[in-house]
């Protein structure tokens, strides 16, 4: 090759081997890999994810239609909020009182969603608003590739900033929560690792605008998610102590009650929140706490007017601090009015029944954190011990620790906060990694220098080599190939498969029915967990939903459900239900050619009303025991095949209490799907495998069957006679 081609050769490939061409280009195959992977479901067809989307959806509508149209109408018409009296309820969801529909939600899902579209709109695309939200969140969480690394280069370098990247990408703790079609979370991780960056940014470069633009970031975490009081008070911690260790640092407390003035204003400001949340609560109070501290430093109170502690002092001090607080609140009754799932999540041996009821309020197992997570876990704990060990001399290595030590603690308290933790194992977890091979890469060249006065690369070699496959467990077992097939929960009937042909649609013809056969004014009673579901996609009004604002409507529920029908006529008269709806994935075998026989099964993956009425008990205080066969001492019912394979019912107790419950006459209503169930006596004496009770559960009196949903006949709608 002459000498004329090689020169452009030579200047490409030297410009492809710069860093930050490289860099880019594995940010944006990060962020590809991220993307396509949430919208592998749109496989299935374009359908929002579980269920708060629905009302995130319905949310946004509301937002165009009180706006006519005009986006930034419609943000105005909802902090309008604050100068209407009496606040206006919407009775489609909590019938018949109603939502405050903004002083009850956060409009982050909502307003970003109608900028994105908006913004299409003006560039001449025909674009329709479902299509838009349930494609914002994956696209809005896969940003966070670029804010991890944004974050990783800071606590650091950019090696550790592209692997936070790469690792946040292929974290399936992370896309569960924020795939296609699904809600807030995918708006709010962003938001809130950009309002780190920028925070530790702003201290390093000294740059108050850089501040003012982590509390911009970390408002839009507060308007998308509930959890903002996480990433509020972390920063806030970061801040109170590094503040008690460094009284001399006006730096940090510019920079901090810039930020957090800007943030607290948007928790002021929310109608859901309010100044109360924002001053006046135990939740608020350590960023009230750190913001007293910063004012002192700039009034120029100095570290000699105080003794000296080191910042370990400062945190057990802190901790001491805390855990008096939340004794004295415990007994005063003080947290009484904290948030249930906030209170689970600070002190976990507390927990109400509306946290014990909801599956992703469960407490996640050791197991299920290092499966999720990997060994990067390990590196996470590595990075956040070296951080703690520098945590004096650098705001960053404090951040790092406490970031990784407080994700940790939190989201072992509720499985749903592993979606915290996510992003504290890539950031810290890359940390550890390059920390560790960087101390190796040191103690091997000097012991080289030493041993033959050169540098030799073969121990680092051997040394990183190890290291690396004992990390490389937590990208390559990545579940995120298999899992990210999974259809939309509605589309399955909340039956999380891989495989699937559509034999689970169940709920949508349930819906469907009920769009073309229920009056417009219709009221209908369900288990809160499909509210959403009927309402948003119905239109039809339901008692109650996936908020759980109301307790005591709940409580009715419960007890409508879980009692006689006399009982459960009256409560339902009350609420003015014309129509019950009830959720059991009910399976059958055969029993002899053409026949089947039906039973609800215990299995994690098929949680219908079935399994859900212990929690629907322990709601109203009854005993479980009285309801489910075997239930005291977990001897439930079983069905043994030919082969030895033993499967686990969950069945009716053979008392008057759940003889006569109302629901498990809905569940068991014979229909022209399901006439025979393995309690029955004619069946029990058939199928020699069977070891249950023999039962005879009554037809029901005061309620009409007048559906069954297809292919399965899961979903059963009644209807209330008189």
């Amino acid at each position: 090759m002459s000498r004329k081609y090689l020169q452009p050769l030579l200047r490409l490939l030297d410009l492809t081997g710069d860093d930050r061409i490289v860099i880019s280009v594995i940010l944006l195959i990060a962020f590809a890999v991220s993307l396509l992977a949430r919208l592998t479901p749109m496989h299935w067809g374009v359908y929002l994810n579980e269920f708060d989307p629905y009302y995130e959806y319905y949310l946004a509508e509301k937002v165009l239609e009180n706006g006519q149209g005009d986006v930034f109408a419609g943000i105005a018409w909802w902090y309008h909020w604050w100068f209407e009296n009496p606040k206006p309820r919407d009775t489609l969801f909590w019938a018949p009182n109603g939502r405050d529909l903004r002083g009850s939600s956060q409009p982050g899902a909502a307003f970003f969603t109608v900028i994105a579209y908006a913004i299409l709109k003006a560039l001449g695309l025909d674009v329709d608003l479902y299509y838009v939200h349930a494609i914002s969140v994956p696209v809005g969480a896969s940003l966070a590739v670029f804010t991890a690394y944004l974050l990783g280069r800071e606590l650091k370098d950019s090696r550790v900033g592209v692997l936070s990247a790469v690792m946040l990408a292929l974290s399936w703790a992370y896309a569960y929560r924020t795939n296609f079609g699904a809600k807030h979370e995918g708006f709010a991780i962003p938001f809130m690792l950009l309002a780190f960056y920028l925070f530790l940014s702003a201290y390093n470069k000294g740059s108050l605008l850089r501040a003012a633009l982590a509390g911009v970031s970390m408002g839009g975490v507060v308007l998308s998610w509930g959890a903002y009081l996480y990433p509020w008070n972390l920063l806030a911690l970061v801040a109170l102590v590094w503040l008690l260790t460094h009284w001399d640092d006006e730096r940090m407390a510019k920079v901090f009650l810039l930020e957090n003035i800007i943030a607290t204003f948007f928790v002021a400001t929310t109608p859901r929140f309010g100044p109360k949340a924002a001053f006046l609560s135990l939740t608020g109070a350590l960023p009230l706490a750190a913001s007293a501290v910063a004012v002192l430093v700039l009034l120029g109170i100095r570290r000699k007017a105080l003794p000296r502690l080191s910042s370990r002092s400062i945190l057990l001090a802190i901790a001491v601090l805390i855990t008096a607080v939340i004794a004295v609140g415990s007994i005063t009754g003080v947290l009484a009015g904290v948030a249930g799932r906030i209170l689970a999540v600070l002190v976990p041996v507390i927990r109400e029944p509306g946290v014990t009821t909801v599956a992703e309020h469960a407490v996640p197992t050791w197991n299920q954190i290092f499966e999720d997570f990997q060994t990067a876990l390990l590196f996470g704990a590595l990075g956040a011990y070296i951080a703690l060990m520098r945590a004096k001399e650098r705001v960053n290595d404090l951040f790092a620790a406490l970031y990784f030590a407080a994700s940790l603690y939190f989201s072992s308290s509720i499985v749903r906060l592993l979606l915290l933790l996510s992003p504290a194992v890539a950031a810290v977890g890359s940390l550890g990694l390059v920390e560790l091979l960087d101390r190796a890469g040191e103690l091997v060249e000097v012991r080289e220098v030493r041993k033959r006065r050169e540098t030799s690369p073969g121990w680092f070699l051997a040394v990183a080599l190890v290291t690396l496959l004992i990390f490389s467990p937590s990208i390559l077992n990545s579940k995120i190939p298999l899992y990210s097939h999974q259809p939309p929960l509605i589309l399955s009937s909340s039956v999380p498969v891989v495989r699937y042909n559509y034999e689970y649609m169940d709920w949508l013809s349930a819906l469907e029915w009920i769009k073309l056969n229920v009056p417009r004014d219709a009221t209908i009673a369900t288990w809160w967990d499909y509210g959403y579901w009927i309402s948003v996609n119905t239109g039809r009004k339901t008692t109650c939903d996936n908020a759980t604002i109301d307790t005591k409507q709940i409580q009715k529920i419960a007890t409508a459900f879980m009692s006689d029908e006399d009982t459960a006529l009256r409560i339902f008269k009350e609420l003015n239900v014309t129509y019950v709806v009830v959720f059991e994935p009910l399976q059958s075998v055969q029993l002899f050619q053409g026949v089947n026989v039906y039973f609800s099964m215990i299995h994690p993956a098929l949680g219908g009303d079935m399994a859900k009425s212990p929690q629907m008990l322990k709601w109203i205080g009854l005993d479980a025991s009285d309801y489910i066969y075997g239930y005291r001492n977990g001897t439930y019912a079983s069905l043994t095949d030919q082969y030895g394979n033993t499967i686990y019912l969950l069945l009716p107790a053979n008392t008057p209490k759940a003889l006569n419950a109302t629901l498990y006459r809905m569940i068991f209503t014979r229909n022209y799907k399901q006439q025979l169930f393995i309690f029955d006596s004619f069946v029990a004496q058939q199928l020699q495998g069977y070891k249950g009770p023999v039962l005879n559960i009554p037809p029901l009196k005061n309620f009409e069957l007048v559906y069954v949903s297809e292919p399965n006949g899961w979903v059963k709608i009644f209807k209330v006679k008189g």
